[in-house]
């Protein structure tokens, strides 16, 4: 089952646009669970060699907890089925390099389910922590 999930939440990055552009790569995932990386690069900098760009982080954090959310809901799988309402993000550091992003559900309801993620570079220093709130859509 962990391979179908992986492979549910790899797919879910193929058949996105924005998440092909920032280059996402789902490492793990399992039930409510999702690791995903992005190499860094000088498109999603402020300047060549300068930091990531927390935009950057704040997409990575709706893109981990969707992802997570889509390992438990059929529906969910691609992002159809589910919408953010809320999310926050706080950043704590700056990466220059690789950052990854650990998206898992806290709670999930019938019509809600609620995630955290955290983002970190490559020696596993965090850079931030974010949390949002998904709609899950009946179909």
């Amino acid at each position: 089952m962990s391979d179908d999930l992986l492979e549910r939440v790899r797919a879910r990055a193929r058949d996105n646009a924005f998440w092909r552009y920032l280059g996402v790569e789902v490492a793990e995932a399992s039930e409510g669970r999702v690791r995903l990386l992005v190499r860094a690069r000088d498109e999603i900098r402020n300047a060549p060699g300068a930091p990531v760009h927390g935009g950057v982080f704040s997409a990575l954090v709706d893109m981990a907890v969707g992802g997570a959310l889509s390992t438990m809901h059929e529906a969910s799988a691609g992002g159809v089925g589910q919408a953010t309402l809320d999310m926050n993000v706080s950043f704590i550091g700056a990466s220059t390099g690789d950052v990854f992003a650990e998206g898992r559900i806290l709670r999930r309801g019938r019509t809600i389910a609620f995630g955290e993620a955290t983002i970190t570079d490559a020696a596993g220093k965090l850079v931030a922590v974010g949390r949002a709130t998904y709609m899950i859509v009946a179909k």
